[in-house]
């Protein structure tokens, strides 16, 4: 370990220490930031990594995030599930390192329980996010190289296509019977005394990525030049891209196999592409 990384990870050490045996709590303050991978590229000549994630000019080693800046992200009750099956509950905040769609990000940061500083969470880092709302729960997928928010949770899962009007290839959502079979081996504890030592969430976790799902492109910023949803069955595992054109036929195979269904509501959603949520929230309710 050089010298410099020796100094980072004993400061690290003393931020993560310095406060907290209570349960983390929303907050608008300026917090610590740990984990931020050394070779992540900053913000043209300034100091950080993410708009309000910034190295200190003091302490050039440590990072902060001020949430209370206007525009900024809050921090809200809430988990992550880390790329082992490792929950991390706490308070997060969800970021993104350029502009894109409000649904896709790319970065979170989460104060757990009985902790005073936020870890930094990469693209690759986490596999299903969960932040709290006034009107409801948040639930955010890994899908290719960020974080996709659901519209509808269920055996038929509901998102939009943030490659919609590309030729690019789909990527996979992680298998529901992976996430489910993870063992969280390494835990809490052990990613926080990782993070003391200087590591990222990611080298904690090791170098393996792979969870036996395909994602196979990177997002980035892409126009969408027509609106464009993602259906993932849960239990087959199959992933749909859904169009204007292909809704009416893909709602028609969806409710094949439901005799519960009423025939006359079912044909009313397949009609209508605004309904799309509704249709798939009205299969999760009465389809088994």
């Amino acid at each position: 370990m050089t010298s410099i990384h020796r100094i980072s990870a004993i400061a690290l050490a003393a931020l993560a220490l310095a406060l907290g045996a209570a349960p983390a709590q929303a907050t608008d303050k300026k917090v610590d930031v740990l984990g931020i991978p050394a070779d992540m590229p900053r913000i043209g000549k300034t100091r950080c990594v993410v708009p309000n994630v910034c190295f200190k000019k003091d302490a050039p080693t440590i990072a902060s995030y001020d949430p209370g800046v206007i525009g900024s992200p809050k921090f809200r009750p809430g988990e992550v599930t880390l790329r082992d099956g490792t929950v991390l509950k706490g308070t997060v905040a969800l970021l993104n390192t350029a502009a894109d769609w409000e649904f896709v990000k790319q970065v979170a940061l989460v104060i757990p329980d009985g902790e005073s500083a936020a870890i930094f969470l990469g693209q690759e880092d986490a596999l299903l996010i969960r932040q709290e709302q006034k009107d409801g729960t948040d639930i955010y997928d890994r899908y290719g190289n960020g974080y996709l928010r659901r519209l509808v949770s269920g055996r038929m899962r509901l998102s939009y296509n943030p490659a919609a009007g590309t030729s690019r290839p789909l990527s996979d959502f992680v298998p529901a019977g992976v996430l489910n079979n993870l063992s969280g081996a390494l835990g809490r504890e052990a990613v926080i005394a990782a993070l003391r030592d200087g590591k990222t969430v990611g080298e904690s976790l090791g170098a393996g990525k792979s969870l036996g799902s395909a994602v196979s492109d990177a997002l980035g910023s892409i126009e969408i030049t027509e609106k464009e949803y993602l259906l993932y069955d849960e239990q087959s595992g199959t992933l749909t891209a859904i169009t204007k054109a292909s809704h009416g036929p893909a709602m028609e195979r969806m409710f094949a196999a439901c005799p519960a269904a009423d025939p006359k509501q079912v044909k009313a959603l397949a009609r209508n592409y605004g309904k799309i949520a509704e249709a798939v929230t009205y299969y999760n309710s009465v389809c088994r």
